[in-house]
């Protein structure tokens, strides 16, 4: 039965009938893809999601204390890395177009005898005055290259041979502006 249609009986003459298969696999396919394509792109629009916590509800006795921390900047730009903290800011220029991670030499070995005038001397020197500080929010400017970014990630991540964080392992990447 086709929804009351006559389908007729398929006689010379006659009508056709119009009961026919249809074939299914392409469409399925074409979802398929689809689909697919729809969730790899969906995955991006939680990059900026807030991280949010309900107020006004029970209160627990147990509240930790107030931990000093201060709002820690570093931005990443073509003259060179400017740390800024609270009122006060910190240059670390380029030398001979390179940054300076550890040594003003620019051998790319973080070790214990880092310069103070280097990016991890000057994140020590930070860490060494409020040592609860965990967070860091780093900026970047459009000319820095992707590589770059990645290697002061990785310096404020810097872990200790017991795999205890000495600097920021709290990473946070943002626009400048």
């Amino acid at each position: 039965m086709a929804g009351g249609m006559d389908l007729g009986t398929g006689g010379k003459g006659k009508k056709k009938p119009l009961d026919t298969a249809i074939n299914l696999v392409p469409f399925i396919d074409l979802m398929a893809v689809t689909i697919s394509f729809l969730i790899m792109t969906a995955v991006w629009n939680q990059i900026n999601r807030l991280q949010v916590s309900q107020s006004g509800g029970p209160s627990s006795s147990d509240t930790p204390p107030e931990v000093k921390t201060l709002p820690l900047n570093l931005l990443i730009s073509e003259r060179g890395f400017t740390i800024s903290s609270g009122g006060s800011s910190l240059d670390i220029p380029k030398i001979n177009g390179a940054y300076i991670f550890c040594h003003g030499s620019g051998k790319d070995l973080i070790d214990e005898k880092c310069e103070d005038t280097t990016l991890v001397g000057a994140l020590k020197k930070i860490k060494a005055e409020v040592p609860e500080q965990r967070n860091i929010t780093v900026q970047c400017e459009d000319g820095v290259k992707y590589q770059d970014l990645v290697r002061v990630i990785d310096v404020c991540n810097t872990k200790d041979s017991s795999q205890q964080p000495v600097l920021f392992p709290e990473v946070a990447v943002s626009a400048v502006g």
